[in-house]
């Protein structure tokens, strides 16, 4: 993929123009298509973009999406990664509210600490006697 030093200033009206030349600027654009499919391919197959062992780019490119279809996904995926995270949080925080509210008494069995009420009964108990 060249380019030219300089964008001609003047305007083209015309120029000549060459069959012959065809089969080179084949070769040169094979060679350019073939440079940017491998690297579409690298990082398509590449294990860092799995999900869950899913390859998902490779799923979206066969989709064929255009350059806009990929630049608002992009966006609308950085949007949602902050907002999965949070509902993440939130989703963990919600199982524990749900577990004390349908089992209150193993989460005090498991997890109560009655050292000072035991501690205090014990001293009642002595006080009646």
């Amino acid at each position: 993929m060249t380019h030219p030093e300089q964008i001609p200033s003047e305007k083209i009206t015309s120029f000549n123009f060459s069959f012959s030349n065809a089969p080179q600027a084949k070769k040169a654009l094979e060679k350019d298509l073939e440079k940017v499919s491998e690297r579409i391919i690298k990082i398509a197959k590449s294990e860092k973009f799995y999900i869950n062992n899913f390859p998902v780019i490779q799923q979206i490119l066969a989709l064929s999406p255009s350059r806009s279809d990929l630049k608002k996904l992009s966006k609308a995926l950085d949007r949602l990664a902050d907002l999965v995270e949070v509902e993440q949080q939130l989703s963990k925080k919600m199982a524990v509210v749900e577990v004390v509210t349908e089992s209150p008494n193993w989460i005090t069995n498991e997890f109560g600490d009655f050292t000072k009420e035991i501690d205090q009964d014990l001293e009642e108990l002595f006080k009646e006697l």
